[in-house]
């Protein structure tokens, strides 16, 4: 008797502490669905090509919103426009931390509140900065127009450099909102009904692209030419196998079943400069070592490697 009244308290006692972690990593609404915060942006009429001050990039080598980002760089090679500044996760205190002191900063929250900006939710990666003498600038920490902004930069040649066409915002939408936060919505769902309604509109999305490709029959999601669809979907589905399948719980159906996307993420994977931005042994360490609250005993699974993932599977 005495053992069952103890597990129900410990059961309360760790859901009310569960609660006040997931609080932290992850914001949701009423009734239990994840809700990423809005960040900073900058207005339209903003031309990156007339910023005479250096701008520095500054990411995280496991988010994938940072990968975006590395993504538009790597494939425009924007090593002479741009300069990357890599963060390292702190994944005792939950937050980025500098390699080197930058400003005078060791950690992005100290960067953060030097450039009057420390009311967000969080301080989060990317972000897009700038100096003019010791202030701090920040264009964007927003990584959908973080990558439109490196994609406008013009160069004086660029016999290497692929221009990264738009498309429909429907299909962005479809990505960003079902996909990329679709995943998230699964992993930090903070009930069963939240969380199937993320798998369904998870997977529903991934059929409507594989649909996309089959009818196509093009090298692209959108067409022959690389599209943001592209560059939205790949750091979504080059994790899945090592990340969001079991950490996240998206297991509605195997991701094998989807040839066209599996085709096409070798495709992407193999385009020049791509593979740079992938880092298979920081996704596995952060992921599973900092989200304590989806994985509390932090054991790493023995999974096999993204190169035998990518090209045995495909």
């Amino acid at each position: 008797m005495q053992n069952k009244y103890l597990i129900k308290i410990s059961q309360k006692f760790w859901f009310w502490f569960w609660r006040k972690l997931m609080n932290g990593f992850a914001p949701s609404d009423s009734q239990g669905n994840y809700k990423r915060p809005k960040g900073i942006t900058l207005n339209s009429d903003y031309d990156i090509n007339k910023e005479k001050r250096s701008i520095y990039l500054l990411v995280g080598k496991s988010c994938p919103w940072c990968h975006r980002t590395l993504l538009v760089y790597q494939i425009k090679n924007l090593f002479k426009q741009i300069k990357v500044i890599f963060l390292k996760p702190d994944i005792e205190h939950g937050e980025w931390v500098f390699e080197k002191k930058l400003k005078g900063c060791n950690r992005l929250s100290e960067f953060y509140k030097k450039a009057n900006k420390n009311k967000l939710f969080r301080a989060t990666l990317p972000i897009l900065i700038c100096f003019e003498n010791d202030e701090i600038n920040v264009l964007s920490n927003e990584s959908s127009q973080i990558i439109k902004l490196l994609d406008s930069i013009k160069k004086e040649s660029i016999p290497q450099s692929t221009h990264i066409k738009n498309c429909n915002q429907e299909i962005l939408d479809l990505i960003h909102y079902q996909v990329n936060d679709g995943v998230y919505k699964c992993g930090f769902a903070r009930n069963q009904a939240s969380y199937e309604r993320a798998s369904r509109n998870l997977f529903s999305a991934l059929s409507k692209i594989e649909s996309k490709l089959n009818h196509n029959k093009t090298r692209w999601i959108c067409g022959e030419e690389l599209t943001y669809a592209d560059i939205y979907l790949f750091p979504t589905l080059i994790r899945w196998e090592l990340v969001y399948s079991k950490l996240f719980k998206c297991t509605e159906k195997d991701i094998l079943d989807f040839k066209n996307i599996i085709e096409w993420r070798l495709k992407f994977f193999n385009f020049p400069n791509v593979h740079e931005t992938c880092f298979e042994n920081e996704w596995k360490k952060d992921y599973y070592k900092a989200l304590f609250p989806l994985n509390p005993n932090q054991i790493i699974p023995v999974l096999p490697s993204l190169k035998e993932i990518i090209y045995i599977q495909a």
